[in-house]
């Protein structure tokens, strides 16, 4: 049989075995160009043969493109590497608070993409997480009623360590209506000699207090929820 290079019209000698093995793909031997002999494959004396006078080249002219596919399955490999490189790349930003908390080994690398990102390695914020165990405010100065502490001691419940939240504070009168409420950050209540990423231990207890200077408004009870914190 043969089959003819569309590109310079040159003849091949070739065999159904021979295409088939390289799924027709061949090289002419004259130009270099690759087709498919399929395409342009006739027997000889019918009517899409190449013209007679056209003397084929020997069958061993035909090379087979086998490094095309080759190069073509490389390509794809690494494109399918880079994409998930960068969803690995992408997961590890958007969850970057959860694999602070399971993993705080890799507390140390997060700082330092964080610190390219400007984001911050925070650790995950799961008040519905966290109970108050107790809570209680005391007058801390006779001479001023207004001065107050309010402690409360939080539960963490889940199995990794979990940031402190923000606290919802309520004051209220003796008739239980509102009369100032403010939500405080954990600068605001924690000690100052703690580390601000360090959190609520997983299944542990903290007590927290909070100093709060009520004036004139006659506040006699309270009421204490917990909100996420902030984080960039």
């Amino acid at each position: 049989m043969i089959t003819q290079c569309p590109a310079c019209g040159t003849s091949f000698r070739v065999t159904l075995p021979q295409l088939r093995a390289q799924h027709g793909r061949v090289r002419c031997g004259r130009c270099a160009h690759v087709f498919d002999g399929f395409e342009t494959l006739a027997i000889p004396g019918d009517d899409r043969s190449p013209d007679a006078g056209a003397q084929p080249v020997p069958v061993a002219a035909v090379v087979a493109d086998e490094r095309l596919p080759q190069r073509r399955g490389g390509g794809w490999a690494l494109g399918v590497l880079l994409l998930l490189f960068a969803l690995a790349a992408q997961g590890v930003y958007f969850y970057r608070s959860d694999i602070a908390a399971r993993v705080p080994e890799t507390r140390p690398y997060l700082d330092r993409m964080c610190e390219l990102l400007d984001c911050t390695a925070a650790l995950p914020q799961r008040p519905r997480l966290i109970s108050i165990e107790a809570s209680d405010m005391q007058v801390t100065d006779p001479a001023n009623r207004g001065r107050i502490a309010l402690t409360a001691t939080l539960r963490n419940n889940a199995p990794t360590e979990l940031g402190y939240p923000a606290l919802d504070v309520v004051l209220t009168d003796i008739k239980d209506h509102t009369v100032a409420r403010r939500v405080f950050l954990p600068a605001e209540y924690r000690d100052a000699g703690m580390d601000a990423r360090a959190g609520i231990p997983p299944n542990a207890e903290v007590t927290v207090r909070l100093d709060i200077d009520s004036g004139d408004l006659g506040a006699a009870g309270f009421r204490l929820a917990l909100l996420p914190a902030p984080t960039r």
